[in-house]
């Protein structure tokens, strides 16, 4: 949808959207997306939002210029995106009045609370939410990780792709949110078992390790990579999964992939394996 890297003007994304023209948080309806926009001008009104080196994440701070923040309207759409479904696109201002810069899809992995002040000078407590790139859920894992997982049964696999707890530190919660989407990755290609889920045929080879060749496709789409739910991924063949993303007919095609999803996911959840 967005290319990193390159400007765009802000106000031809609302036109295009929709969504809040003010604010750093806009939340465009009858649209699955979160837009946040940052700014170095923010600091005037006691926002600081970059990257953290020592951790690697993205602060982002909530909405909110008097009085201590809540979790109302932008904020509580930056918390509770994934629940939600929605995409969370990240900008920062540039030098070129109007136009920001796609910084990437992001996830929310936490936040944590800052005492500061507001715009009228008063003490308060401030919402910092904790985001990290969704390209960070696509590295490579750690062959004994992934090991680990392929040797668990089908219904534990999915048990860890629904499972989530909230570590004290961000590296905690980092390595869950990676751990989690990787469980619901190689639950996909276990359940699929060699075979592509969404034209019944084989996996068209084999891999070095002797495992069959097929690609993850997320039909809710936090991105191909985020964390996801086992009921929208789906296990495919190379020729499918370009079918998903670029054929004509790829809407009907995906809600197609869907009512597949959910008959094997309901037969699996009245016969789960042992």
């Amino acid at each position: 949808m967005f290319i990193v890297g390159t400007l765009y003007r802000r106000q031809s994304l609302h036109e295009t959207f929709g969504g809040q023209k003010q604010g750093g948080i806009s939340t465009p309806s009858n649209r699955s997306l979160v837009f946040l926009f940052s700014s170095p001008r923010a600091r005037e009104f006691g926002y600081e939002d970059g990257w953290s080196e020592e951790e690697g994440v993205y602060l982002y701070t909530g909405e909110g210029q008097r009085g201590d923040m809540a979790f109302t309207r932008g904020n509580a759409a930056i918390r509770d995106h994934q629940d939600e479904g929605r995409d969370l696109h990240l900008f920062e201002a540039s030098s070129k009045k109007g136009f920001y810069r796609y910084i990437g899809q992001m996830l929310c992995i936490g936040y944590h609370e800052r005492q500061g002040k507001d715009i009228t000078g008063k003490e308060r407590s401030k919402i910092v939410f904790e985001l990290i790139s969704i390209d960070t859920c696509t590295e490579e894992m750690n062959t004994e990780i992934e090991e680990t997982l392929w040797q668990g049964s089908l219904q534990n696999l999915r048990n860890r792709a629904l499972s989530f707890s909230f570590p004290l530190t961000v590296k905690q919660r980092q390595i869950e949110i990676y751990n989690r989407s990787q469980a619901v990755r190689i639950y996909a290609l276990k359940r699929a078992n060699g075979t592509c889920e969404g034209c019944g045929k084989k996996a068209p080879f084999l891999k070095e390790d002797g495992t069959p060749y097929l690609e993850v496709h997320h039909l809710n789409r936090l991105s191909d990579g985020g964390p996801d739910h086992p009921n929208s991924v789906i296990a495919l063949c190379p020729n499918c999964h370009r079918q998903a993303h670029y054929s004509i007919d790829r809407t009907l095609f995906n809600a197609r992939l869907k009512r597949i999803v959910a008959d094997i996911e309901e037969k699996s959840i009245r016969s789960p394996e042992g």
